[in-house]
C-alpha cells in the first residue's frame, strides 16, 4: 500500500466518523433560544406502575404534586417507607393524621393493624385506593362488603351531577381490563357512595369512630396519563376535596406488597425483576459529548491496528536471469501448451529446448547426431553415465504419441531438470534455496477495512436504536458482529502460504485447505490470476484482485522463477 493509497484511506474512514458522529448527535442538539427553556418529560415506559414520584405513564407524580397542592402551606405529605418510622411519628404526635396508600396491594401486620385502626377511632382519616389486600386487612375494614368489576375499555364515573369518563390505555391504545367496584355493602355499615360506575359504588366514605374510612376500588383513575386528560384531572380533584386540608397526610408505602411475580407494582406480561435501564451506554448515548469521544477512541483503535499490523516480509533474493530462460520465454512455452492442450507437443518444445542447451554448454549437436558418436562424447564432458544420457533421449526422442500424457511430461521435465543440477547448468544452492523459502501471499486490505467498518457501524446503529426502544436494533447486532469476524479473518489468516513441500490455501472464512507439490501436474496463467491443476481433478485458483499490490508482483516472480527453473 503507496502512501497516496494510505492517505486517501485515513481521509476516508475520518469522514465515515464524523458522519457518524453528525448522525448520532444532531438528533440531541437544542434548538436555538431553548436553554432557558423547561424542556417536556417524554417517556414510553409502561412498565413501572404506581410508584409516588415516577414520571412515566403509570406513575403517581402527578396524584403526589395535586396532593401537595391541595393542603394548606403549613401542611405537608410526608413518606414512610418504614414501620418503625411511623410508630414513632404516631408517638411524638397527638394530632390527628391523613393516613393514604395508591397502588395494587396494600398489606399490614396484625399490629399495625390495630395500631392504624386505633388512630382512625380516635379522629384520623384513613385513605385507601387498591386492587388487593391481606387478609387481615379484608377481616378488620371490609366485613359486610363485596367486590364485582365490569371488564371494558372505559367507564362514566358518576360523581354527584358531574360525569367524568375513565379509559385505559396502553401505549396510546385503549384496552379492556377490570373496573372494581363494591357490589353489596351490608345494610348495618353506615357509609355514603361518594362515586359510582355501572350502579356500583367504587369511592365510598365510612364513618369509623370520629374518624372517617375512605375505601377507593379503581386506583388506575390515578395514573399520570390520567390526570394529564381533564377528565382525569377533575375527579382527581374531586376525590382530594373530600379530605380535610388542615391535616399532614402520611403516605403508607412500607405497606406496598409485591405481586405473585416478585415485582413492586409493575406490569405483570415484562416478568419479574423489570428494571428501568440505567446502563453506561445508555447514559453515553444520551450525552453527546461522551458518544464523540466513544466514536473518536473506536477511530483510533482503527487507526493503530491499521498501522501496528504492518507486515513484516522476507528479502527476496535476485537471481540473475539466464539467456533464453527470461519470463517471456517461459510464458510463451505455456501458452503454447495451453492453446494447443497436446502433451507430446510440449514434449517436442522440451527436447528442442534441451538439444539448445546441450550445444551452447557442451558444444553436442544431438539433433544431427549419427551413431552413438556424439552422446559418448557428451557422457565424457557431462561426467555422466552414457546409459542414462541414452535412456533420458530415448524417453526425449519416443514416436508414440498416444503414450505421453501430463503425467509423462511432469516426468520428464523432473529428469531433464535432475540433469542440468547434476552437470552444474543449474546452481544446486540456489534450486533448494527458492524450493525451501516459505513464501507467504497477504490479501489486500481494503476489503477487510470495509467489512470492519460495516460490522463497528451496524453495532453502534443498533445499539442507538435500541436507546429509543426500537426492537430492529437487536437485529443489527449479529450482522455487525458477522461482519466483524469476517473482516477481522481476512486480516489475521494469510491468503496463501507455500512451503517447501505443502502449498496452504486460506478462505475468506480462515478455512485452511492443503495442496501437495508432488501433486502438481500444471500452472494455467490467466490475465486475473492462475490455476494450479493437481492430481485426483484437483485445482486451486488464485484471483490477483484479492492480493495487495506487492503480493501480486510477489507472486509472479515466484511463478515466473519457477517456470524458469522448470523449463
Amino acid at each position: 500500500m503507496n502512501k497516496q493509497t494510505k492517505i486517501g484511506l485515513i481521509a476516508g474512514i475520518v469522514g465515515f466518523m464524523i458522519l457518524m458522529v453528525w448522525l448520532f448527535t444532531s438528533s440531541d442538539e437544542k434548538p436555538s433560544g431553548a436553554n432557558n427553556e423547561r424542556q417536556p418529560y417524554v417517556s414510553a415506559n409502561w412498565t413501572k406502575k404506581f410508584q409516588l414520584y415516577d414520571k412515566n405513564p403509570l406513575g403517581l407524580y402527578l396524584f403526589s404534586t395535586l396532593t401537595r397542592a391541595h393542603l394548606e402551606k403549613d401542611r405537608h405529605v410526608v413518606e414512610i417507607n418504614d414501620w418503625t418510622i411511623f410508630d414513632m411519628l404516631i408517638s411524638d404526635s397527638d394530632s390527628n393524621k391523613t393516613y393514604m396508600f395508591v397502588g395494587n396491594n396494600f398489606g399490614l401486620k396484625n399490629s399495625e393493624v390495630d395500631t392504624l385502626v386505633s388512630r382512625v377511632l380516635g379522629g384520623s382519616d384513613l385513605f385507601l385506593s387498591f386492587n388487593d389486600l391481606t387478609e387481615n386487612l379484608y377481616e378488620a375494614l371490609f366485613e359486610g362488603f363485596e367486590f364485582q368489576f365490569d371488564y371494558t375499555e372505559s367507564v362514566n364515573v358518576f360523581a354527584g351531577k358531574n360525569k367524568y369518563k375513565m379509559i385505559n390505555l396502553f401505549q396510546t391504545d385503549t384496552v379492556a381490563c377490570e373496573w372494581r367496584a363494591f357490589g353489596s355493602i351490608d345494610e348495618n355499615i353506615s357509609y355514603e357512595s361518594l362515586s359510582s360506575f355501572m350502579e356500583m359504588s367504587n369511592f365510598v366514605k365510612v364513618k369509623l369512630g370520629e374518624g372517617n374510612l375512605f375505601l377507593h376500588t379503581t386506583p388506575n383513575m390515578f395514573y399520570n396519563y390520567q390526570i394529564k386528560r381533564l377528565p382525569g384531572y377533575k375527579y382527581t380533584e374531586f376525590v382530594l376535596n373530600e379530605l380535610p386540608t388542615d391535616r399532614d397526610i402520611y403516605m403508607l408505602e412500607f405497606g406496598r406488597l409485591s405481586d405473585n411475580y416478585g415485582n413492586y407494582d409493575v406490569d405483570d406480561e415484562d416478568g419479574p425483576g423489570e428494571k428501568e435501564d440505567d446502563s453506561y451506554l445508555k447514559l453515553i448515548f444520551q450525552n453527546p459529548t461522551l458518544l464523540t469521544a466513544l466514536l473518536l477512541s473506536i477511530l483510533g483503535v482503527i487507526l493503530f491496528v491499521m498501522f501496528r499490523s504492518k507486515r513484516t516480509r522476507p528479502i527476496v533474493p535476485f537471481i540473475e536471469p539466464k539467456k533464453d530462460m527470461t519470463l517471456a520465454f517461459a510464458e510463451t512455452i505455456t501458452s503454447i501448451y495451453f492453446a494447443k492442450r497436446n502433451p507430446y507437443g510440449l514434449l517436442q518444445v522440451q527436447r528442442k529446448n534441451f538439444y539448445s542447451t546441450i550445444q551452447k554448454h557442451f558444444f553436442v549437436d544431438l539433433q544431427r547426431r549419427e551413431g552413438d558418436r556424439a552422446l559418448q562424447v557428451l557422457a565424457e564432458k557431462s561426467n555422466q553415465r552414457f546409459e542414462e544420457i541414452k535412456n533420458l533421449l530415448a524417453r526425449l526422442e519416443t514416436k508414440e504419441a498416444f503414450s505421453v500424457n501430463d503425467m509423462y511430461v511432469t516426468e520428464m521435465q523432473k529428469k531433464i531438470h535432475a540433469f542440468y543440477r547434476i552437470t552444474g547448468l543449474i546452481s544446486n544452492d540456489l534450486s533448494e534455496k527458492i524450493m525451501e523459502r516459505e513464501m507467504v501471499f497477504k490479501r489486500s486490505l481494503f476489503p477487510p477495512a470495509f467489512l470492519i467498518g460495516g460490522g463497528i457501524a451496524a453495532i453502534l446503529e443498533g445499539l442507538y436504536l435500541l436507546t429509543d426502544s426500537v426492537g430492529v436494533g437487536i437485529a443489527l447486532w449479529p450482522a455487525g458482529i458477522a461482519l466483524l469476524f469476517l473482516g477481522v479473518k481476512r486480516i489475521t489468516k494469510p491468503y496463501l502460504r507455500i512451503t517447501k513441500d505443502t502449498i496452504y490455501f486460506y478462505t475468506s472464512l480462515g478455512r485452511e485447505k492443503t495442496f501437495k507439490k508432488a501433486d502438481l501436474i500444471s500452472t494455467d496463467l490467466r490475465r486475473g490470476g492462475a490455476i494450479f491443476y493437481f492430481r485426483n481433478n484437483k485445482n486451486l485458483i488464485i484471483n490477483y484482485w484479492d492480493m495487495s499490490r506487492f503480493d501480486k508482483k510477489q507472486f509472479e516472480q515466484f511463478l515466473s522463477k519457477i517456470n524458469t527453473l522448470e523449463l
